[in-house]
């Protein structure tokens, strides 16, 4: 249970740094363009891609090695949060560089959350598949619900750009 737990925390942070860099994208869209428009394209170039990949990447998972599926997920969400950092450091940012980086790395996210659970029935004896399972769906829960409150908060007190290499 000691690695799954270890994996666990990993991707813990991993969720909630990307749901609070897409999170504080969001807003950030609507800050710079006024327009409701705007902030709900990136939701949906976000989220679109994880619910059209996410019937088929459950099976796909299955037959993949699911510690190879997750560090590539992490990776994806890592490098198109990299690749907007430096877009924005370098007073380049447009909208629609997070229409892309959000569709890029909401395809690898229909993946990740379906590895990590698989990964778990591997990873823990059956007599704990209760608490695992626990975990697993706290990680999930949680990052939905902390996620937004923390960005909101940073983003106020660190912007855009603390929000972002926090996630990095």
């Amino acid at each position: 249970m000691t690695a799954f737990v270890v994996i666990w925390v990993g991707q813990f942070v991993s969720l909630l740094g990307t749901s609070m860099t897409r999170f504080a994208l969001t807003i950030w869209a609507f800050q710079m363009t006024g327009e409701a428009t705007a902030l709900a394209l990136v939701g949906f170039f976000s989220f679109a891609p994880s619910l059209i990949f996410s019937p088929i990447a459950g099976a796909l998972v299955d037959r993949w090695n699911r510690k190879l599926v997750m560090i590539l997920s992490d990776l994806a969400a890592g490098l198109s949060t990299v690749a907007i950092l430096l877009l924005y450091v370098s007073g380049r940012l447009e909208i629609w560089h997070l229409y892309v980086a959000g569709a890029f790395a909401g395809v690898f996210e229909a993946f990740q959350f379906p590895a990590f659970s698989a990964a778990m029935s591997v990873m823990v004896p059956k007599a704990q598949y209760g608490r695992a399972n626990g975990l697993v769906s706290l990680a999930d829960s949680a990052t939905t619900i902390v996620a937004p409150v923390l960005a909101g908060i940073l983003l106020t007190v660190i912007g855009i750009g603390g929000v972002m290499a926090i996630d990095v």
